[in-house]
């Protein structure tokens, strides 16, 4: 199982003289960081018009700058907002961010957390995912043909023929995932060959089925890409300290932070996070809901998942108020503590496998 640190750039109110440029310059340093102990992955959402939830309007530019300050972390756009932004562009900043990356992107997609997103771009929510589907096979047939053929269809009525360039080093296009939102997301993730990039607030017992019915179904899928990225990834809020009690609080704050405040995304996924404020601490970590405590509570956390067949973890260790400090300390404690665990049981089974002739 792979190891991701997940970010959202998270700006809870009163902000300071210079918070948002203090909080990008720590999110790069906390990338670097998580790849000098032992993370494969930094993953940054895209959001638009939240005031605390998310300041990643553009996780392309974050993800480029650091990716000139590392060398292996694998960089991951979780997620592109597909009614948000038009084909063109997606297929061009995707291949740029390969290129300067030399080949480390893993490109996830989304139709949207919520319509305050897609309304602003002229969606309705009723059609986002009509769009986002829509969007994903105009991008995907921008990078499986040279020159692009152009498209006609129900969103996009006439894209005309163009040489999109450049082209990604990932051939023929970084892996594809998609934002798992609810358990029957997963069942159309596997659908069409995706990746499943759990963003759904549920706790390893809840999601099992879905990952289970995911696993079983892409065996069958008619992928939409170049390849099949049998792969699945969900995140959790996580706060770890030496101290179990420290660690527990930390992701506890956090948790509830994000609960309460991101109540209305949480619902357009059909998921009310009002019954987790009720739950105590302890209670949110046995659950699997937030990992936190101590380097063995956090394992424990974390088995839960692996057990499951998960593929990689994205561990949200800035939620709230976390601070930088907070962060910092858990990645090296993550790196000295929990990651070496799971490595020497890492999964060696290939996730990637050609796509059928003709498709």
């Amino acid at each position: 199982m792979k190891f991701a640190l997940f970010n959202q750039l998270q700006m809870p109110k009163p902000w300071g003289e210079n918070a948002e440029v203090r909080m990008y310059k720590e999110a790069i340093r906390e990338a670097v960081h998580a790849e000098a102990v032992g993370f494969d992955a930094y993953w940054q959402t895209e959001h638009h018009f939240y005031t605390e939830i998310g300041h990643s309007s553009a996780p392309e530019i974050v993800l480029a700058a650091i990716s000139q300050r590392t060398s292996r972390l694998r960089l991951g756009l979780g997620v592109v907002v597909l009614p948000c932004n038009h084909p063109y562009r997606v297929a061009e900043y995707v291949s740029t961010l390969d290129v300067v990356s030399d080949g480390r992107v893993e490109f996830g997609t989304g139709r949207g957390a919520s319509p305050y997103h897609v309304e602003a771009f002229g969606y309705s929510p009723d059609e986002s995912k009509a769009v986002w589907e829509e969007s994903l096979r105009v991008i995907c047939s921008m990078f499986l043909h040279d020159p692009f053929p152009g498209w006609q269809g129900k969103f996009y009525k006439y894209l005309p023929p163009r040489d999109i360039i450049p082209k990604p080093i990932q051939k023929p296009h970084p892996p594809l995932w998609v934002a798992a939102t609810s358990p029957s997301t997963f069942a159309d993730a596997a659908r069409v060959g995706l990746g499943a990039l759990g963003l759904v607030r549920l706790g390893p017992t809840q999601l099992a089925p879905a990952i289970k019915a995911y696993k079983e179904a892409i065996v069958t899928c008619t992928p939409v890409g170049g390849y099949v990225n049998n792969q699945v990834a969900a995140y959790a809020i996580c706060g770890m300290d030496k101290d179990y009690t420290v660690g527990r609080d930390i992701a506890g704050a956090a948790g509830r932070w994000y609960f309460g405040e991101n109540q209305a995304a949480l619902q357009s996924q059909r998921f009310d996070s009002r019954g987790l404020l009720t739950m105590s601490n302890d209670q949110l970590i046995e659950e699997g809901i937030i990992i936190g405590g101590n380097p063995d509570s956090v394992c424990r956390g974390i088995e839960q998942w692996m057990n499951l067949g998960l593929d990689m973890i994205l561990l949200m260790l800035g939620a709230g108020n976390t601070t930088h400090d907070q962060v910092m300390r858990g990645l090296d404690l993550l790196g000295e503590k929990v990651i070496p665990k799971f490595k020497e049981i890492a999964s060696s089974i290939k996730t990637t496998v050609p796509a059928p002739d003709g498709t």
